[in-house]
């Protein structure tokens, strides 16, 4: 099961339901078969310079982080069965369904797994 973490943009704290994907079956099933829900959801892979929206059938937008977790892409209205082409010197990519903050290159994002 995917772990909760919360997650700072600039050291404020995002109001959001937030998880790592940190198993196996959580990096590979995402967003996929799920409803799109009511509220913000934020998945966050490591080691994912590259994501597919395969049986996901609602648009998503992705943040790359660097190893410095610095935003270097960020790619908005993905939209359902589209492939994207891999940031390579991504560390992790965050998946958010309802984005409700604005985010730009060069932000960083904070994961606090507690």
């Amino acid at each position: 099961m995917s772990k909760k973490i919360k997650l700072f943009l600039n050291d404020e704290l995002l109001n959001c339901e937030c998880h790592l994907a940190n198993s196996f079956f959580d990096r590979f099933l995402g967003l996929m078969f799920s409803k799109k829900p009511d509220s913000q959801k934020i998945l966050v892979f490591k080691n994912a310079p590259w994501i597919h929206s395969f049986f996901v059938f609602f648009k998503f937008d992705t943040i790359f982080l660097d190893n410095d977790f610095r935003v270097i892409a960020y790619k908005n209205n993905i939209p359902p069965f589209s492939i994207l082409k891999p940031v390579l010197k991504s560390l992790y990519s965050v998946e958010i369904v309802n984005r409700c903050f604005e985010i730009k290159l060069g932000d960083k994002i904070y994961i606090d797994e507690y």
